[in-house]
């Protein structure tokens, strides 16, 4: 059953408005996907000005392509892309990024690296090509149980490495900020756009980005558009 009405808990806090003049699509992953994307790359940039930027892509696929975007917009001073698939390579690039196959060769070390491939080998990976003093952000799900990490270089290199979750509330704010700002065009990343009814079909496709659609909910709800965090 579907309700143009719902009960959200805590809605004050959760709820985010969307700016007007924002389209739908482009923030359709503001409150997920787009927001895991900006804590692997903005705040160190923001910190590290003009910092070299590595992003191996291809499990946790979406978010690997937002950080290259993002990465390129706040002013990194090279983006590398690495990914097997070619139409994610081309999405990558036109966010301004160099996109290569994952098997590619990489240089010795960059200052920010984001893990994305979800697999062992491609953490062990990130973690020998994070710089000195670099930070390095893995998105993706590691179930395998041993998996190994070269934790004496992330000791005499002081790297770190950040996994977890990612809060995205607390990113939205700033975000959508500068979504409207700058117009960053994140809706480039979606490669499905369906109708809501069309949902198990569409999620069954396994493609790069899904967004679905619906008619904007009317009534009580209130004017505007809100982001939630699922």
């Amino acid at each position: 059953m579907v309700t143009d009405r719902m009960r959200l808990p805590h809605a004050d806090h959760m709820l985010v408005p969307i700016p007007d003049d924002v389209p739908p699509l482009r923030v359709a992953a503001a409150s997920d996907n787009l927001a895991d994307a900006w804590r692997t790359v903005v705040p160190q940039l923001t910190r590290r000005e003009g910092a070299s930027v590595l992003i191996l892509g291809g499990g946790a696929k979406s978010i690997g392509l937002y950080a290259a975007g993002l990465a390129t917009a706040h002013g990194a001073a090279s983006v590398h892309y690495l990914d097997d698939d070619p139409g994610r390579r081309q999405i990558a690039e036109s966010f301004g990024a160099e996109a290569r196959p994952l098997t590619a060769a990489v240089r010795d070390s960059y200052d920010i690296v984001v893990e994305a491939t979800s697999g062992a080998p491609g953490l062990r990976r990130a973690l020998t090509a994070t710089a000195p003093g670099g930070v390095c952000t893995a998105v993706g799900y590691y179930l395998a149980v041993g998996t190994r990490v070269p934790v004496m270089r992330m000791y005499a290199a002081d790297v770190t490495l950040r996994v977890g979750v990612s809060h995205a509330r607390a990113t939205l704010p700033d975000l959508l900020d500068f979504v409207h700002r700058t117009g960053f065009p994140a809706e480039r990343v979606t490669t499905l756009l369906a109708d809501w009814d069309d949902a198990p079909t569409a999620y069954a496709a396994k493609s790069t980005k899904v967004v679905l659609r619906r008619d904007r909910l009317t009534g009580d709800a209130g004017a505007g558009s809100r982001v939630a965090r699922p």
